[in-house]
C-alpha cells in the first residue's frame, strides 16, 4: 500500500516514519509539505492513502483535506490530530477525511491503524453535535431554494430531475448549485452532499423519492 504523508516540517515527519516501521505492508512513497497547495504532485504520486498531519491550523488543515480529496478521489484518506473533539472531526469529516487518529496513540499501533484503515476494516462515526444546536447555523445565507435543492442533491437526485421536481430549467439549478457550493466553502455536489448529512439538513422525511409521471396500466384480459 503506497502511502503519501503531508506534513509541515521534518521532525514531525521522521517521527511519523518511525511508526509507519510497524506496518510492514504500508510503503511511505514521500512526503508533502502541507503548508502550500500541493494538488498536481499528490496527482503524480498517486499513494492508495494520504496521511494528513494536523499541525492545530484549522482553516489549513480543512483546505489541505479538500485538496488532497479532489486530488485523488479513490485514495483513504486520514487525519492524524490532536483535536479529538465531535465538532473538530465532523468539520474534518464533511472535508473529505475516511478516518482520523489521535496523536495521542501509542506511536507503535499508528502505522497498523493505517493499514486497518486502508484495508477497510475500521469504521468510527463521529460524535454528533447537541441535537439543540440549530441546523440554521449551518447555513451561511443560503436561500429556501439553495436549501431546498441542496437537500435533493443530498437525496441523490440528478440536476435534470431536480429541475423537473421544482418546475425550473437545468441551468437554474445548476446556477443555484454554484451559489451553494460558493456559500459552503465545498468544491462539488458529493462534498455538498456530505456537508448536509453531517450537519443534519436531510433526514427520512426530506430524503422522498422523485416524483414520477403516470403511466397508463393495461387492463387485464
Amino acid at each position: 500500500m503506497r502511502v503519501l504523508i503531508i506534513v509541515d516540517n521534518a521532525l514531525t515527519a521522521e517521527a511519523i516514519r518511525r511508526e509507519m516501521r510497524h506496518a510492514p505492508s504500508c510503503q511511505v512513497i514521500g512526503y508533502v509539505n502541507g503548508r502550500r497547495p500541493c494538488s498536481m504532485t499528490i496527482v503524480d504520486a498517486a499513494p492508495d492513502l494520504v496521511l494528513i498531519d494536523d499541525a492545530g491550523e484549522e482553516r489549513s488543515t480543512l483546505n489541505r483535506i479538500r485538496e488532497v480529496r479532489n486530488a485523488v478521489p479513490a485514495a483513504k484518506v486520514v487525519l492524524l490530530t490532536a483535536r479529538m473533539d465531535g465538532e473538530r472531526l465532523e468539520e474534518a469529516l464533511g472535508a473529505g477525511i475516511d478516518a482520523a487518529i489521535s496523536k495521542a496513540a501509542p506511536p507503535a499501533s499508528v502505522g497498523l491503524l493505517i493499514r486497518e484503515v486502508a484495508a477497510g476494516n475500521v469504521f468510527h462515526s463521529f460524535a454528533r453535535r447537541a441535537a439543540s444546536t440549530p441546523a440554521s447555523s449551518f447555513l451561511p445565507n443560503l436561500t429556501a431554494r439553495e436549501l431546498e435543492i441542496l437537500r435533493w442533491v443530498a437525496a441523490g437526485a440528478s440536476n435534470s430531475a431536480i429541475a423537473r421536481e421544482l418546475f425550473v430549467t437545468e441551468q437554474t439549478v445548476k446556477f443555484h448549485l454554484s451559489n451553494v457550493y460558493r456559500k459552503l466553502d465545498v468544491a462539488n455536489r458529493t462534498e455538498a452532499s456530505h456537508y448536509a448529512h453531517v450537519h443534519g439538513l436531510i433526514d427520512a422525511t426530506q430524503a422522498q423519492p422523485m416524483r414520477t409521471p403516470l403511466r397508463s396500466v393495461p387492463a387485464a384480459a
